[in-house]
C-alpha cells in the first residue's frame, strides 16, 4: 500500500507553511493555519500554544504606539518571552520599522532600560545602535553616565574598543551616578571595576567606586589622555583655580582629581613649570592622598 506522505506528516507541513507565514509579516495567515491545526487535531499542545502566542502579538502590534514611552516598554518588555524563532524575528523587525519611521525616535526612553538603541542592538545592529544612544544625549531628560555607557556597550560589541573605551571615559567623567555599571559588557571595563573595589578604602567610600574609574583606568592604563593643551577652559586651569574648587566643593572630588591628574601630567610630559606641577601634585595629595599615594608608585613604575 502506497504511503500518503502529507497526511502522514501533515502536522509538520502546515507548521512549516504558518511559519512561512510569520516569516513574511502575515500573522492572520498563519493564525488561520494553526486554527485549522486546532481543529483537526484537538490534541496538538504546540499548534495551541502557538495560536495563542502569534494571536496575542497579532493584537499587540495592530494597537501598538511606539511613539508613547508606556507603550513602547509594554511591547519591549513581552518581547523577551517570545520563545518561538520565526515569531521573534518578525516582531523584532516590525518593531525596529516603525521606530525608524518615528520622528527623533532615539528620544524616546522609558526609564531604566527601554530604548530604540537596545531593539537595535537586540537585532545585531550595534553600531546603529551606538549612533541611537549618541543622539539621545541631544534630548531632554536623558541621564548621560547611562546612555554613553550604552553606547559603550554597543561599540564593544561591535568590536570597536577604543571608541567604546572613549565613550565608557565620558560616561565615568560627565554622569558616574547613572552608570548600571554592574552590568556594563566590556570585559576591559568589568575587570577595572573589580580591580578598584578590591582597592576600596574609606577614603573614597563617599563619592562612589564609579566616579573613580577615570583616575584608576588611568592609573592601570586603559584611559589615556592628550598630553599636549587644546585650548578648552579645562585645559588652561591652574593650580590656583583648582584650589578654590576644592574651597567650594561644587565639582566632585574625583572629577577634580582627575583634572588634576591631567594637568600635571602634561605639565610634566612638556618639562614646563615645574613649579605650578608641584602645587598641582600638592593639591592632588590634599584631596585623596590614598589616591596620590598610587598615583606616586604609578610614576616610580613608569620611570
Amino acid at each position: 500500500m502506497q504511503l500518503n506522505l502529507f497526511e502522514d506528516n501533515k502536522p509538520g507541513v502546515l507548521l512549516n507553511i504558518a511559519n512561512e507565514f510569520i516569516r513574511s509579516r502575515d500573522f492572520v495567515q498563519a493564525i488561520s493555519v494553526y486554527e485549522q491545526l486546532r481543529d483537526e487535531y484537538p490534541g496538538d499542545r504546540q499548534s495551541t500554544a502557538l495560536l495563542e502566542m502569534v494571536t496575542h502579538w497579532q493584537d499587540a502590534l495592530s494597537t501598538m504606539n511606539l511613539a508613547d514611552p508606556g507603550n513602547f516598554s509594554s511591547i519591549w518588555g513581552r518581547f523577551g518571552s517570545i520563545t518561538h524563532g520565526p515569531l521573534r524575528s518578525s516582531v523584532l523587525r516590525i518593531v525596529i520599522d516603525t521606530l525608524w519611521a518615528l520622528p527623533d525616535s532615539e528620544r524616546i526612553y522609558r526609564p531604566p532600560q527601554c530604548h530604540f538603541g537596545h531593539v537595535l542592538m537586540e537585532a545585531g545592529q550595534n553600531l546603529e545602535a551606538a549612533e541611537c544612544f549618541y543622539k539621545a544625549l541631544s534630548g531632554p531628560g536623558i541621564p548621560r553616565g547611562k546612555f554613553l555607557a550604552w553606547r559603550g556597550d554597543a561599540l564593544t560589541l561591535a568590536h570597536k574598543e577604543t571608541d567604546a573605551l572613549h565613550s565608557y571615559l565620558d560616561a565615568f567623567l560627565d554622569d558616574p551616578a547613572s552608570v548600571d555599571v554592574q552590568f556594563i559588557k566590556n570585559s576591559t571595563i568589568r575587570d577595572l571595576y573589580s580591580s578598584l573595589c578590591q582597592e576600596s578604602t574609606d577614603e573614597r567610600e563617599g563619592e562612589g567606586e564609579v566616579a573613580w574609574l577615570p583616575v584608576w583606568g588611568w592609573f592601570e592604563g586603559v584611559f589615556t589622555f592628550p598630553l599636549v593643551r587644546g585650548g578648552t577652559g579645562q585645559d588652561s586651569m591652574d593650580s590656583v583655580t583648582f584650589e578654590a574648587e576644592m574651597r567650594e566643593g561644587k565639582r566632585s572630588v574625583p572629577r577634580l582629581w582627575f583634572d588634576m591628574l591631567t594637568s600635571a601630567e602634561r605639565l610634566r610630559a612638556t618639562a614646563r613649570d615645574g613649579r605650578e606641577m608641584a602645587a598641582i601634585r600638592r593639591l592632588m595629595k590634599k584631596a585623596s592622598s590614598c589616591m596620590f599615594d598610587r598615583y606616586l608608585t604609578i610614576m616610580g613604575g613608569r620611570r
